[in-house]
């Protein structure tokens, strides 16, 4: 009884630790409005549905921030569903409200 006790305890503990989100970091290191340094605070995540969308909208932000909304479910640029996340750094308040408008 403590055996299958103990394996149903770390197999949750196990599954649990690999479904915890992993963190997100920003694709760029300059502000796309200002060219300033970002900071990783003032952060907002898109969405895109492949790999090929993802090198798109790293290649030029600013476009890609025009096209896109945060919280979007469908890719910007196929209207696939979106799967692959796309964290975009600002470097304060004012760009980031401007980038997630």
């Amino acid at each position: 009884m403590k055996k299958s006790l103990f394996l149903t305890a770390f197999i949750g503990i196990t599954l649990f630790c690999f479904a915890a989100p992993k963190e997100i970091l920003p694709v760029n290191k300059e502000c796309p409005y200002s060219e300033k340094a970002i900071n990783p605070d003032h952060s907002v995540t898109f969405s895109v549905c492949c790999s090929k969308c993802t090198k798109k909208a790293t290649s030029n932000l600013k476009a890609f921030l025009s096209i896109v909304k945060a919280g979007n479910k469908k890719c910007p640029y196929s209207g696939k569903p979106a799967k692959k996340m796309v964290s975009v750094g600002f470097c304060c308040s004012k760009c980031k409200a401007k980038g997630s408008a």
